[in-house]
């Protein structure tokens, strides 16, 4: 079967996925709670406990959790969200240069 592609190493996809939510988070099209979110399903599946970079976004995890995302969105009152929206910009705006950082080091150590 010379035809059949190569399947591509789960471990592999999992840090192009870390790699790809670091670079949306630098690139600010992904919110930093967003990726945190992102960054524990991920280290969940690596095991990855260990890593510094990846503890650090759990601590973030845990400090914004009660910020609405996703489906959870839709049982939340306009008004209400309004108000969790412009408190998670205002907290995602006092981590960022953090997680940025943060962001760099994953990408140099995800990377192909």
């Amino acid at each position: 079967m010379a035809n059949e592609q190569p399947q591509t190493d789960y471990r592999q996809t999992l840090h192009d996925s870390i790699v790809q939510t670091a670079e949306g988070l630098i690139a600010r099209s992904v919110g930093v709670v967003e990726a945190s979110r992102r960054f524990m399903e991920l280290a969940a599946e690596l095991d990855a406990w260990e890593d510094e970079d990846l503890l650090y976004f759990q601590e973030i995890d845990s400090r914004s959790d009660a910020f609405p995302l996703g489906v959870a969105r839709q049982q939340w009152d306009a008004a209400a969200l309004v108000r969790e929206d412009h408190a998670r910009a205002q907290f995602e705006q006092s981590v960022y240069a953090g997680a940025a950082e943060r962001c760099r080091s994953l990408i140099t150590r995800y990377h192909r």
